[in-house]
């Protein structure tokens, strides 16, 4: 049985998030990427249609498949976060990151220390509570992370952040992918989740904010130092 569509756009994709074919580049036609992964002309079609909705290519006719600058991207998408993440980290991506976080993240938990409800502090003490499992081992850190965060936007009771959630979840996805560089470095983040949780609960939305700002900014620093670990150790990181 032949790849899937989705199994031959991830491949497609894997060469383009690492360069094998640069922005503008054409890649080679529908008859060699057949030939070369062993699928179907209507499967490697279906593949180019994913990437193109997506924005990382464009197809147009006599001039071939061209792949899209990142800015065409559609970044927030979880299939692209996660295709991103198999190539090199640029440190413009990083900053754009944190820069987006900054922006959303302490005022949704300003908001929410000012309207949550007994379910909200709830859901983000059900979560807290699977983080510290997390970093003993049982369960993933980073999926308990993420429900942390997005119990956060949920409890600021604005219908148009929480149509943002999922987009804002894989910026979150990525950002935990990159900072959590080890489980001790989840453990020492959990003082200071605790301590949202309980300014969240408390009604005490400058303590959120602030909070927010400051686990953005370790984070941050996290990311940073996983970058030039990689840098010391030979791996190729973009300018």
């Amino acid at each position: 049985m032949g790849a899937s569509h989705d199994t031959v756009a991830e491949t497609i994709a894997g060469w383009i998030v690492s360069a094998r074919f640069p922005v503008g580049s054409a890649l080679p036609i529908e008859p060699e990427i057949c030939a070369e992964l062993g699928v179907s002309r209507t499967t490697v079609r279906e593949a180019l249609k994913t990437l193109a909705a997506k924005g990382l290519v464009r197809v147009k006719p006599r001039t071939g498949t061209r792949v899209q600058p990142p800015d065409c991207w559609n970044l927030l998408d979880p299939k692209v976060v996660e295709w991103r993440l198999k190539a090199p980290i640029s440190p413009a991506l990083v900053s754009d990151l944190v820069e987006l976080r900054l922006l959303i993240e302490p005022e949704a938990a300003a908001l929410a220390a000012e309207r949550r409800d007994e379910a909200d502090v709830a859901r983000l003490t059900e979560a807290y509570r699977r983080m510290a499992a997390a970093v003993d081992g049982k369960g993933s850190y980073i999926e308990a992370d993420l429900a942390f965060h997005q119990a956060i936007f949920a409890a600021a009771h604005n219908q148009l952040l929480s149509q943002l959630t999922s987009a804002v979840g894989a910026v979150l996805r990525l950002s935990f992918e990159l900072s959590v560089l080890s489980m001790e470095s989840a453990r020492a983040a959990l003082p200071d989740h605790r301590a949202v949780l309980d300014a969240i609960a408390a009604r005490r939305p400058e303590a959120a904010r602030g909070l927010l700002v400051k686990i953005i900014t370790s984070a941050r620093g996290d990311i940073e130092e996983g970058l030039a670990r990689a840098k010391r150790q030979g791996e190729a990181i973009p300018a």
